[in-house]
């Protein structure tokens, strides 16, 4: 949340994609978060919801450029807010991302 003290990654209403940079070669990881409750985020018009934490190292950095175009084309849906917040499990979860549409590069 340090960060965000900089510079909110609340991109729109319910969503936000903060990331951190960790030191070391070749990782890269996403956490999906639903919070039902919401989540404050600095300068967010209302609590977020829906919540992708994108960790990774400085080499990675393409692929954590492709990460975020890919969730911003998912998560760009009509109906993908609706789905997220009535998913049943985390396998759910998971299949709205690896499932939703974009554009693959």
């Amino acid at each position: 949340m340090e960060r965000e003290k900089q510079s909110c990654t609340a991109l729109r209403p319910g969503l936000a994609i903060p990331h951190i940079i960790i030191k070391g070669e070749k990782k890269f990881d996403i956490l999906l978060v639903r919070a039902k409750e919401g989540i404050i985020f600095p300068d967010a018009p209302e609590p977020v919801h829906i919540v992708f934490v994108l960790v990774g190292t400085q080499d990675m950095r393409n692929f954590h450029l492709r990460a975020l175009m890919a969730i911003a084309q998912i998560s760009q849906q009509h109906d993908f807010d609706k789905k997220w917040l009535t998913a049943k499990a985390t396998e759910d979860l998971r299949d709205i991302v690896l499932l939703g549409k974009r554009k693959r590069t």
